[in-house]
C-alpha cells in the first residue's frame, strides 16, 4: 500500500490538472447532492471550508446556506499556533483573500465549537471506510476532535480522490460520508 505523503502526491497531481470547467461541473453536482440531503436540511450551524486549488468549490454553497439563513462558520488559519479558528460570515463580503490565496474571515468572529452540527470537510485522498488524508499538517484533525458527538462531518471530493482503501491511523477522525460528483459513500445509513 502507497504511503500517505505517496497517495497525497499523487492524487494531488491529477486534482491540480483538472480543468476548472470540470470542477465547476463536479461540484455543481455535489452541490445538488448535499443540499437534497436531510442531514444538511437540518443543519444549523455549518463549520465550511474555501476552495483552493481545485477542490470542489464552495462558493455557491456558502451563498445558497446564507440565503437560507444558516450560520456559516468559516476557518481563519492561524498557522504560527497551526489551529483553525471558526470564525461566523454573514455576507460573502465578510471575506478577504489571504497570502496564501484562499479567501477567509476579514475578522474573527470565534463560534463555540459545540454549536457547530455539520462540518463540510476538505481533503485530498479519501476511502470507501471514511478515512480521510488531509494535507498533512492536522489542521482539521484537531477541529473534528473537539466536535461534538452529534456533530456530521462530511467531505466533498472528486470521485478520483475516493479509492478502495487508504493508511489511516488510530487517531484518524473517519468522515460520515463523502459526497463526489458521482456517489454518495456510504450509500446506506445517513440519508
Amino acid at each position: 500500500m502507497e504511503s500517505k505523503s505517496q497517495l497525497r502526491k499523487r492524487v494531488l497531481n491529477v486534482r491540480n490538472n483538472m480543468s476548472k470547467e470540470d470542477v465547476k461541473k463536479n461540484s455543481n453536482a455535489i452541490m445538488d447532492k448535499i443540499t437534497s440531503l436531510d442531514i444538511y436540511k437540518q443543519s444549523k450551524v455549518v463549520f465550511i471550508y474555501m476552495d483552493f486549488k481545485n477542490e470542489v468549490i464552495t462558493s455557491n454553497l456558502i451563498k445558497h446556506m446564507l440565503s437560507e439563513k444558516k450560520r456559516v462558520v468559516i476557518p481563519y488559519t492561524d498557522s504560527i499556533n497551526t489551529v483553525l479558528i471558526p470564525s461566523e460570515i454573514t455576507k460573502e463580503s465578510d471575506l478577504k483573500q489571504n497570502s496564501f490565496g484562499y479567501y477567509e474571515p476579514k475578522s474573527i468572529l470565534p463560534v463555540n465549537i459545540e454549536e457547530i452540527d455539520l462540518v463540510i470537510v476538505p481533503g485530498v485522498v479519501f476511502d470507501k471506510n471514511l478515512n480521510r488524508i488531509g494535507f498533512g499538517k492536522g489542521y482539521y484533525d484537531k477541529i473534528l476532535n473537539r466536535l461534538k458527538p452529534s456533530a456530521k462531518k462530511i467531505a466533498l471530493a472528486h470521485d478520483f480522490q475516493v479509492l478502495e482503501d487508504i493508511p489511516a491511523e488510530e487517531h484518524d477522525v473517519k468522515m460520515d460520508m463523502i459526497i463526489t460528483e458521482k456517489n454518495i459513500y456510504p450509500f446506506t445509513g445517513l440519508l
